[in-house]
């Protein structure tokens, strides 16, 4: 699997809730959920993928009380090389110079309050990672924060949903004549 969350001790129904209103909010294309066949354990994966900074603000929205309150939750997804190099200061989570992702961090409900509010992870070289709401990120060199290592696959699982950003009127109307007009070719 490449990028997840993976979520507990939640009611079905909130979770379904939240990711059917955040999944048009955020123009994410595609998400679905999964329940564990064992006990109250879901997972959320993303089959046609997110951008690094819309995973983070998923995970951050689903512990939003007035979405699922989530508390119990973990997030697993491929980070961009200059989020995740070695030293890196902090910048901006949106602008990279690179086009590779070849680590994982794993986000943590763990955070803090001070100036912008701060999500804490961890990547998997064992570096702590920051992620503020303000875009900005920043390693440390120092943590406390254990790395868990993703699930491979979903067979202890069943897919319970599957929930796909709107189409606008208008493309529909356009993905309609397009369909049209190749049958009667004009």
């Amino acid at each position: 699997m490449k990028d997840y969350i993976q979520l507990k001790d939640i009611p079905q129904e909130t979770l379904k809730k939240a990711v059917h209103f955040l999944i048009p909010e955020m123009k994410i294309e595609v998400a679905e959920i999964y329940k564990s066949n064992d006990n109250l354990d879901f997972i959320i994966i993303f089959p046609k993928g997110i951008t690094n900074e819309l995973f983070i603000f998923f995970y951050c929205a689903l512990m939003a009380k007035d979405t699922a309150n989530a508390k119990n939750l973990l997030g697993w997804f491929f980070a961009n090389d200059d989020m995740t190099k070695p030293n890196a200061k902090g910048a901006d989570f949106g602008k990279f110079s690179s086009t590779n992702f070849s680590r994982r961090i794993m986000i943590t409900p763990n955070g803090d309050e001070k100036g912008n509010f701060h999500q804490h992870g961890i990547i998997e070289t064992g570096v702590e990672i920051h992620f503020g709401m303000d875009g900005i990120f920043k390693t440390l060199t120092e943590t406390q924060l254990t790395y868990i290592q993703p699930k491979q696959n979903l067979a202890e699982y069943t897919k319970i949903d599957r929930i796909e950003k709107p189409i606008s009127k208008k493309a529909e109307t356009k993905g309609c004549l397009g369909v049209i007009s190749s049958l009667f070719g004009f």
